[in-house]
């Protein structure tokens, strides 16, 4: 009997049925052209979570990065034959060997304890074993081997040798490129007591590692790789043009299919007398050094032309440095033309901290993990020793900052800095003696006390005047910083303008050359107001508030006593930084807003307006060329650093010199002004000598106080109420402070003042 034929049923027969089940039942019609749905998972359950989706049979494969296009082999090849990469990654292994480190406790959240203070026997165990890890080498020089193979091929090991007993013996650097991960089924390493790893050997697996048996901390592993991906390859193709471009280099030195010297002859020469001239020459100069230097007379027209251009290097050089430096994060200041030095440290600076950084976390995470799992003390760990590159002159404001907060006492800066004992109470009284008291100034404090605050602590002045220190840190600072921004602001606006200038020219009639000058002034205008005049007045601020304290200072007040003294004296010495700051860039302080001055005659930028229309003019007038007048804008002096210091010197000490003046009005215990003359002074300085104007009056030269004029070195000093009865009735708090502004202009560099009357 025949056999009945078995017909499956068409799966899409089953869908349509069961589509129109669900229609009649919840009258969802089927989509239209809608998406579908989704397969059904074809892997089992114990797929989920995989991590990659990795070639099957990965764990046969015969050799590590058997799967990647990039070899091991290949990477420290390149690392190798590319002499400035080596260079490269031989300064970051120094600046990591150099650093300094140390095993501590760890500190405990929320315990008011110091546990890494605490001294601990454990400590002092590590430090001696990691001084030779590996029983052979160093310190420097292990940790030289790991970033080695961490900086090429990413892929550094470390075999913990054990005692027969099983404590840690030394730490071995195995070779990285000899290690094979073994996957498991989710596509990460196996957990022991599988084997994690291979080594291999000859091309043969030797030796399996579990991943307690073996460290292997890659840096930078991809979820979709199975090796990590090291400097050197993220950069293989720059890499490999250098190379390519150095061994073009190399053959203009060695190979050439011309000679370096052809002689051209005269026309009337045969091929027979050329030969026999070239021959004799050749023979005269060959294999004899001495004879080429001797003098050698031809025939005329006999006339010799290098056939090879000059010595190949161009921007092309500059720019792979750039890209493997920035590979690395390491300053490429030695391999690209001169910089600025604050910009060539500022980049110096950043590449040292932006590289640094996450070299010591990876060298920490490696030495915590060989602490915890190797000997089994989670309470202790690794730390870097912090480098610190702070110059001495903010290293000591930053020790003033936290002795005047009192986060720091003075006795823990000297032992914490200089080792120094506690100061006794002999040195402390000779480092504040009472300074000798002027003449004719024996001043007592006032009986009355009309007011209970800030009155109270006026009243208990009794100390004798003395001079402000005038190059004290906060006015070097503030100075350099001003110095620095008008510069900065300088350089940029003389690349503008010099931009500028090449794309200004303009032909006239009598075929000169003309320049349009609304355009230089927009820039001017724009670089100063975008550049300057926020960042200077900032510094002014400071440089005001600063001299309030010194005002108050000088009178022997401490300014902590008179709040609201001090925050009167602080009120004005700000209106005066908002004003001046908008005076140096041609503008006005108006309620808090900068507004267009019609009559900027205050502006450190009328005098590069001037300089510029000069140059402009004599442009037009003699007939430059873009390109000459682009080159005078650059190298001019209004634009250089020695201009930018003598502004930031003088708008310092005028700022200085302000809040001293509001210290001493709000005091209420001044009442005149003397003029001490300085060394080596003016002539009009001079006559000035001893001059006294009650305060709130200008002198002679035209404004309230010092400087009278640029690099001036003289000084004001206060002069005090010695009427008892005059000096209970001077001060009343919040008193205003009389109106003391002055007309500043440049003219041929240097600045003046005049009475704004």
């Amino acid at each position: 009997m025949a056999q009945a034929t078995v017909t499956p049923i068409e799966p899409g027969l089953i869908a349509r049925v069961v589509a129109g089940a669900r229609y009649v039942f919840t009258g969802k019609s089927p989509d239209w052209f809608g998406p579908g749905e989704p397969q059904q998972p074809a892997a089992p359950s114990d797929v989920t979570g995989r991590q990659m989706d990795y070639a099957t049979g990965i764990n046969l494969q015969g050799r590590p990065r058997h799967e990647e296009a990039v070899s091991f082999a290949q990477m420290r090849a390149l690392a190798d034959s590319y002499d400035l990469m080596r260079l490269i990654i031989e300064t970051r292994k120094d600046q990591l060997a150099k650093l300094k480190w140390t095993v501590k406790r760890k500190d405990k959240v929320g315990t008011p304890a110091n546990e890494s203070a605490e001294p601990d026997a454990r400590c002092g165990q590590l430090v001696e074993f990691f001084q030779s890890p590996d029983k052979e080498h160093d310190w420097n020089t292990w940790l030289r081997m790991l970033l080695e193979d961490l900086l090429v091929i990413d892929a550094p090991a470390v075999y913990p040798r054990r005692t027969l007993g099983g404590a840690l013996y030394a730490l071995e650097p195995i070779d990285g490129s000899t290690i094979k991960r073994v996957l498991d089924q989710g596509g990460r390493t196996p957990a022991p007591p599988d084997p994690a790893y291979q080594q291999i050997l000859k091309g043969l697996p030797a030796v399996d590692y579990t991943r307690e048996e073996l460290i292997y901390m890659p840096r930078n592993p991809r979820t979709h790789k199975v090796y990590g991906y090291s400097p050197v390859e993220q950069v293989i193709t720059t890499v490999n043009i250098a190379l390519r471009r150095q061994a073009h280099q190399m053959s203009y030195y060695t190979d050439g299919a011309t000679p370096d010297l052809i002689f051209q002859v005269p026309e009337s020469w045969q091929a027979d007398q050329i030969r026999q001239f070239e021959d004799w020459w050749n023979s005269v100069l060959a294999g004899n050094d001495s004879e080429r230097r001797k003098t050698r007379f031809v025939p005329k027209g006999v006339e010799p032309f290098n056939t090879k251009a000059a010595a190949l290097k161009d921007e092309m050089d500059e720019w792979l440095a750039r890209i493997i430096c920035y590979a690395f994060s390491v300053s490429p200041q030695p391999f690209i033309k001169e910089m600025n030095r604050a910009t060539a440290q500022t980049g110096a600076e950043q590449a040292l901290a932006e590289g640094l950084a996450p070299m010591q976390e990876w060298v920490k995470a490696l030495m915590d993990r060989i602490i915890l799992r190797h000997f089994g003390w989670s309470d202790i760990e690794f730390v870097w020793h912090e480098e610190e590159s702070v110059k001495p002159l903010e290293q000591s404001e930053i020790d003033k900052n936290y002795v005047e907060a009192k986060i720091l006492h003075p006795d823990e800066v000297r032992a914490k800095r200089f080792g120094l004992q506690p100061l006794t109470p002999e040195q402390k009284a000779d480092l504040s003696p009472a300074p000798p008291p002027l003449p004719g100034e024996h001043e007592e404090a006032s009986t009355s006390t009309p007011n209970k605050t800030d009155k109270e602590a006026l009243g208990k002045v009794k100390k004798a005047r003395r001079l402000i220190d005038r190059e004290r840190d906060a006015v070097v600072r503030a100075r350099a910083a001003i110095s620095t921004i008008i510069e900065r602001c300088h350089k940029r606006l003389a690349g503008a303008l010099a931009q500028a200038a090449m794309g200004a020219e303009v032909a006239k009639d009598d075929g000169k050359r003309d320049f349009d000058h609304a355009s230089f002034e927009e820039i001017i205008s724009q670089a100063y107001n975008e550049l300057l005049a926020k960042r200077v007045r900032k510094q002014l601020k400071r440089m005001a508030r600063d001299g309030v304290a010194e005002g108050f200072g000088q009178l022997g007040i401490d300014p902590d006593s008179v709040p609201d003294a001090l925050a009167q004296a602080n009120t004005h010495a700000i209106s005066y930084a908002d004003a001046r700051a908008a005076e140096l860039v041609g503008m006005k302080w108006v309620d808090g807003e900068w507004v267009i001055n019609p009559n900027p005659r205050w502006a450190i930028s009328d005098t590069t307006r001037r300089r510029v229309a000069d140059l402009v003019q004599q442009a037009t007038d003699d007939g430059w060329s873009a390109d000459t007048l682009a080159i005078a804008l650059r190298e001019d002096p209004a634009f250089g650093p020695a201009r930018a210091e003598m502004i930031a010197r003088t708008e310092c000490a005028f700022a200085d010199a302000e809040g001293n003046l509001a210290a001493y009005q709000e005091s209420g215990l001044v009442d005149e002004l003397e003029w001490l003359t300085g060394a080596g002074c003016c002539a009009i300085c001079a006559a000035m000598n001893g001059e006294r104007v009650p305060l709130g009056k200008n002198f002679s030269h035209g404004r309230g106080a010092a400087p009278a004029h640029p690099r001036c070195r003289c000084d004001v000093l206060p002069v005090l109420i010695t009427d008892s009865t005059k000096l209970a009735k001077s001060y009343t708090p919040g008193q205003p402070l009389a109106p003391r502004t002055t007309e500043t202009r440049l003219e041929a560099g240097f600045l003046f003042m005049e009475p704004n009357t």
